[in-house]
Formats: structure tokens, C-alpha cells, sequence
């Protein structure tokens, strides 16, 4: 039974770890246009002085043909914010993606960082955004 007992303890250790990562992440998938996935992640989601913020999207068009429509990201943090969109074809796999990076510190006015993709053509629009707040 001591064996027992150890195997349990180390399940719980290894699940609360896997959690307790997972907690600091936010990602966001959006497929409302079935033919496209947008995915957003941030982390950490509360940041602290010290922490980078990391923030990246990806959109890819899920079907074996190409199409015709348009895609733009923005990347907004407490002070400041980026953005930009482009017009044209949409090939099958992968149309776009980047990563962001924002090191907090003890100057980094409070609130939030926000990490938004979209993609669309005539079928409607696929769309994600996550949000990490840092302070208040």
C-alpha cells in the first residue's frame, strides 16, 4: 500500500504542476469561418515586474484550396500598440503569424496587453484575441 500511496502522490504533484503552467498561458481559437483557424496565446496572463510578456498569433486556412481575402493582426499594450492587415491570396496551411515581445517593468504603466488575428473572405470571418492585465 506505501506504493500505492507514492504513485498517487506523484500523479497529483505532476497534474498540479501541469496546471499550475497552464494557468499562467491564455490561448484562443476561433474557427467561425470554418475554412480558417485563428489562434491567439499571451502569457504570462498577470505579469509581474521583471516578467516578458509574449504574445503570438497564427492563422491558417484549413481547406486545400486557395482564397481570396484578407487578414490583420494588432498587438496593444498598456502604453502603445501595433497593427497590421493584408489584402490578397489566402493559401492552404499556414497565411500568417508572429510573436511579440514585452518586458514589464517597474515603469510599464498598469493594464492590459492584448494580442488580436482575423482572417476572412466571402464565407464570413474567423477571429481570436487573449489578454493578459498586468497590476490593479
Amino acid at each position: 500500500m506505501p506504493g500505492r500511496a507514492l504513485q498517487i502522490l506523484l500523479c497529483v504533484a505532476a497534474l498540479t504542476a501541469a496546471f499550475a503552467v497552464a494557468a499562467e498561458a491564455t490561448t484562443v481559437t476561433g474557427t467561425q469561418n470554418p475554412q480558417f483557424r485563428v489562434r491567439a496565446t499571451i502569457t504570462p496572463a498577470h505579469p509581474r515586474v521583471g516578467q516578458t510578456v509574449v504574445a503570438s498569433f497564427r492563422i491558417t486556412n484549413l481547406t486545400a484550396r486557395t482564397h481570396h481575402g484578407e487578414w490583420e493582426f494588432t498587438w496593444s499594450t498598456p502604453s502603445s500598440g501595433i497593427g497590421a492587415a493584408m489584402g490578397g491570396t489566402l493559401r492552404p496551411g499556414r497565411i500568417a503569424g508572429e510573436t511579440l515581445r514585452q518586458k514589464v517593468t517597474a515603469k510599464t504603466a498598469q493594464g492590459s496587453f492584448v494580442i488580436s488575428a482575423s482572417v476572412s473572405d466571402a464565407r464570413g470571418r474567423s477571429h481570436a484575441s487573449a489578454k493578459a492585465v498586468f497590476g490593479g
